[in-house]
């Protein structure tokens, strides 16, 4: 393992990247934060208060990774800018860490990740949600087989305030900056966790997204803006190993905050994820399994089907002498990053890429009102790539 102080460069010093990765990067030995890139003034110079180690704070991404022995850099852009300052670090031989979704497109995603495969470069794609505790024992549950085989799986992850339809428009409520809204925001967090825990592929989606607000004022300027975005998605979907699943990904979720739940059933049991309750996890698993698990309430009855275990410490991520703080996928990376043999580490843009092609799937059988089959071809049966809005082959 190389312990090496690793140079670290942020572009995009907005609140994801001043309340997560910051914070990531601080927590762990021999790294140093020695670059901040934002073109708000007032983000680059709050990010710098944060950190005392950067030397170089500028409004330009292209200086930024010129900086000469900078190893690796956080991507905390808009979406439109993760495209050309991914390749322009992957052209720089700099490694990335990436917001979600990795692209606006799925053909910009294809590109990084074959420009990134083929220089070497390591990645990682920030669907921090992976380390959820009871997200981390769903996956150990499915990994066992326990289930059998599967039948269903549905999920959510949405948010929602009072008076969501008075709130203003920001970057997000715009297609050209955002790529998507509720769908691709919220729901490609939850898509990667169901692939992950299912470890199979969608095969078939059919998808409704809906803009409820369609002109809200904007924040920047104070002028009435048109919403390009959809507010709420709703998918469904044919996975690999013959499961059927549902997807919600949405903004519209009034007075929930932010919900987080999956439900999945196969031949042999079932499980219900709450991220609201991140240490519980409600289970309908054989004895024998059930028995490796401190059962907090029993089930089995009609008024309460499911079993209510706790998630085990070793699934905690909790750090060393921290009483709140817990490990991210950022600091994964990291590990994997430092680890002795080849890079591997999940979810990279490896991950980000499938996501992507789904989302991209999504949008045609939106607009078009049809199922959509993945992988994504033409008519006359070869890959997909577009670019600049035109299908290539």
């Amino acid at each position: 393992m190389t312990n090496k102080t690793l140079r670290v460069g942020i572009i995009g010093c907005g609140g994801i990247a001043r309340h997560h990765h910051v914070p990531s990067y601080l927590a762990v030995p021999d790294i140093e934060i020695v670059a901040a890139c934002d073109v708000n003034p007032e983000a680059l110079s709050a990010l710098q208060q944060m950190v005392s180690t950067v030397t170089l704070a500028t409004s330009n991404y292209r200086e930024l990774l010129a900086m000469d022995g900078l190893d690796l850099v956080s991507v905390c852009t808009t979406n439109d800018m993760h495209y050309p300052v991914v390749m322009e670090a992957i052209a720089r031989g700099v490694d990335v860490f990436c917001e979600k979704p990795l692209a606006l497109n799925y053909a910009q995603a294809r590109e990084m990740y074959d420009a990134a495969s083929e220089r070497g470069i390591k990645t990682g794609v920030n669907f921090s949600h992976r380390r959820t505790p009871a997200a981390q024992l769903v996956q150990e549950i499915m990994a066992s087989g326990a289930l059998g085989e599967l039948y269903h799986v549905s999920a959510i992850y949405a948010a929602g305030w009072p008076g969501y339809a008075r709130r203003p428009g920001t970057w997000r409520n715009d297609r050209s900056l955002a790529g998507f809204g509720g769908l691709g925001d919220m729901g490609s967090h939850i898509l990667d966790m169901t692939l992950w825990w299912l470890d199979t592929e969608i095969t078939r989606v059919a998808a409704n997204l809906r803009t409820f607000v369609p002109e809200r004022v904007s924040a920047a300027t104070g002028e009435p803006m048109r919403v390009t975005t959809e507010d709420e998605g709703m998918v469904l979907m044919n996975y690999a190993n013959g499961a059927l699943g549902y997807l919600c990904g949405s903004y519209t979720f009034t007075g929930r905050g932010y919900d987080q739940r999956a439900e999945i059933y196969g031949s042999e049991g079932g499980l219900m994820y709450d991220q609201q309750h991140p240490h519980l996890l409600q289970v309908s698993l054989p004895e024998d399994l059930l028995a490796q698990y401190t059962i907090l309430e029993q089930g089995g009855t009609r008024d309460r089907p499911y079993t209510t275990i706790l998630v085990p410490e070793r699934l905690h991520g909790r750090l060393p002498d921290q009483d709140t703080a817990r490990r991210t996928i950022l600091m994964d990376f990291i590990a994997a990053y430092r680890a002795d043999g080849p890079f591997a580490f999940s979810p990279g843009f490896c991950e980000g890429l499938r996501v992507q092609e789904v989302l991209e799937a999504i949008a045609r059988g939106n607009e078009e009102g049809c199922w959509v089959d993945l992988p994504l071809q033409t008519r006359n049966g070869h890959d997909v790539a577009e670019h600049n809005g035109k299908e290539e082959i």
